[in-house]
């Protein structure tokens, strides 16, 4: 049952969520109590694992799927009995982009426009904009089956904003980009935002949303987190990693661990095959007394990499789960007994 939400709540933001519960299949927990505001020309991210709740909360602030508990207002409006209203100042892009596939890129931009009751008189201009903006005049002729994952993303964004939303509500939408396409969408939210739009997107881009985004909604097992911006969350929770390669695996792992986790400093210690990371609050400003360990026991090492505290980081240490960066070419290089 939903509860009423206060009217200065709802004045106040473009998105408002108050105490939202959801449950599927009497037992799977996919929002637990979330409260969450997002003001009007934001750009907000959600993150959080597969499964984490970001789908679900999107479902529910477009009026896809009603909440269980608590309440949500949509500038201003209940999402499900005032679903029209809604729907017609919000942009949705789920995961799955559902086009037809014998239809050509330009009939189902047609087709939409019509569907949404938009001007005729302004089709042709609205239409050669959203070719324009999404890079689509090199494709969008032909039949929609004939698209590569990204070409059909684009094609569903182009959608997804045809109508000029006040608010768009983005779930992964760069999962089928290439790196070019992805900064380009990147850069795309970030002139949304600066033109007044408010923007909620669930993506695993942790990068592009420390660059980016304003704030973050961190979701894990449908519980929130963090609502920080990421410099916050940097600052507070990130942490400095050295990563070490070795030239093989150590004989004795559980010895090494131990030892490089005594020393000072050094806040945990992975150690998996030849890869060894360590974290910890800050780097040492002389020395690496990690290096000498390893030198002093006779392990050899072919380099190693310095990584500044970043939100990878602080995701990993709010969510609890290790991470160790992929093998890398190293910063630098070793000498002597190093090498």
């Amino acid at each position: 049952m939903s509860a009423p939400l206060s009217i200065k709540t709802e004045q106040a933001f473009a998105v408002c969520v108050e105490g939202l519960g959801k449950t599927f299949a009497g037992k799977v927990r996919a929002l637990d109590g979330v409260d969450v505001t997002v003001s009007a020309g934001e750009l907000v991210a959600l993150v959080g694992q597969n499964g984490s709740g970001k789908s679900t909360l999107l479902k529910i602030l477009f009026g896809i799927i009603a909440a269980d508990e608590g309440a949500a207002r949509v500038l201003g409006y209940d999402p499900r009995s005032d679903q029209a209203v809604v729907r017609a100042q919000t942009g949705f892009a789920g995961q799955q982009a559902s086009l037809d596939p014998e239809m050509t890129g330009r009939e189902t931009l047609r087709l939409f426009y019509a569907l949404r009751g938009l001007p005729h008189r302004d089709r042709r201009r609205r239409l050669a904009e959203l070719v324009e903006d999404y890079g689509l005049a090199s494709f969008y002729h032909r039949r929609v089956e004939s698209y590569s994952g990204g070409q059909r993303q684009r094609l569903h964004l182009a959608l997804s904003t045809l109508h000029r939303p006040r608010l768009l509500l983005l779930d992964e939408p760069t999962a089928s980009l290439d790196p070019e396409g992805r900064r380009a969408f990147w850069h795309r939210l970030v002139g949304w935002r600066e033109a007044g739009r408010t923007i909620v997107v669930a993506t695993h881009d942790l990068p592009d949303v420390a660059a980016y985004c304003d704030r973050l909604l961190l979701l894990k097992e449908g519980r929130l987190l963090a609502t920080e911006s990421p410099a916050a969350l940097i600052a507070a929770y990130g942490r400095a990693r050295l990563v070490i390669t070795l030239v093989e695996a150590p004989a004795q792992p559980d010895a090494l661990r131990r030892d490089l986790g005594a020393l000072a400093g050094v806040g945990g210690v992975v150690l998996e095959d030849r890869t060894v990371t360590l974290w910890r609050a800050r780097h040492p400003e002389h020395g690496e007394p990690a290096l000498d360990l390893l030198t002093t026991q006779g392990i050899a090492f072919s380099g190693y990499q310095r990584q500044e505290p970043d939100l990878a980081s602080a995701y990993f240490h709010l969510t609890g789960h290790p991470w160790v960066t992929p093998s890398q070419p190293a910063s630098r290089r070793s000498q002597g007994r190093r090498s």
